[in-house]
């Protein structure tokens, strides 16, 4: 018990912090869920959204606009037990290094960015699918919620810092580089969370990989410089060799059209 909680004294400070509130959110939620579980399944969805204990901390498109502020809770929440221990490991291992490379400040901004943006993104996707099959309840039943983006972030994070780190698991018998975990978190965590019918994370993954390395090759400030236009952290270098020529061409394209719009500057290159 002394060893435990050393080590959460011992964690910086924003991790502490979002650590906290995410573990109080998402406890809270699952709690609270239980006790009305039945009462929810007769409703239909707008109603079940409605009653959902749930609604205070959890995005969905169709009750943003009655509880704004879920845009910045709805990553600090998770619904499923197994994935909220994961996220605490999540946070305190893998976050706790990223704050302590960046500084609070760096740290808190970069999860700020890589919580609301893919929200936002997301649920702009959502609505959009609702326009496509005329069905309203998917307004209603989609959950943007969880750290699916967060995790992408910090696979992106971890290859920018240290992407040649070796992790070596069970003594030695399994071992992978960081270079490589983007990649596959991008291509498993989807699939999973497809067969689990959570359409809000399978967008939240890869919304949240994308924007997480735009910000992080453009926009993130480290002293005087801005964003990180290495070799090594090009965008290419998230794929296979077989595919990169067609990323290239994509990526070139995508890059030109946002130089034209200012989004970005044309200092060197994507």
């Amino acid at each position: 018990m002394r060893a435990l909680l050393g080590f959460v004294r011992g964690l910086p400070v924003a991790t502490k912090l979002i650590t906290f509130l995410y573990a109080v959110f998402s406890v809270t939620t699952i709690v609270l869920r239980r006790e009305i579980q039945e009462d929810l399944i007769d409703r239909e969805a707008a109603g079940a959204a409605g009653v959902d204990p749930g609604r205070f901390f959890v995005l969905r498109p169709g009750t943003v606009a009655r509880y704004p502020w879920t845009l910045v809770t709805g990553a600090l929440v998770e619904s499923n037990i197994v994935f909220l221990v994961c996220g605490i490991v999540a946070l305190c291992s893998v976050g706790s290094f990223l704050e302590r490379q960046w500084g609070t400040r760096g740290y808190a901004m970069f999860m700020l960015v890589v919580s609301i943006v893919p929200a936002v993104t997301s649920i702009v996707a959502i609505v959009i699918l609702y326009a496509v099959r005329g069905s309203a309840d998917i307004l209603y039943t989609a959950q943007v919620c969880g750290l699916a983006a967060v995790v992408s972030a910090y696979t992106v994070g971890l290859k920018q810092l240290v992407p040649d780190y070796t992790v070596k698991l069970f003594r030695g018998t399994v071992s992978f580089r960081v270079n490589d975990v983007p990649g596959v978190y991008t291509l498993v965590a989807p699939i999973m969370f497809t067969l689990l019918g959570d359409v809000g994370s399978v967008l939240l993954v890869n919304i949240g990989f994308v924007e997480s390395f735009i910000y992080l090759r453009f926009y993130k400030r480290s002293g005087s410089t801005r964003g990180d236009r290495s070799e090594a952290f090009a965008f290419v270098t998230f794929f296979p060799e077989f595919v990169r020529p067609v990323v290239s061409r994509l990526g070139a394209f995508v890059y030109n059209v946002a130089v034209r719009l200012r989004v970005v500057t044309a200092d060197e290159g994507y």
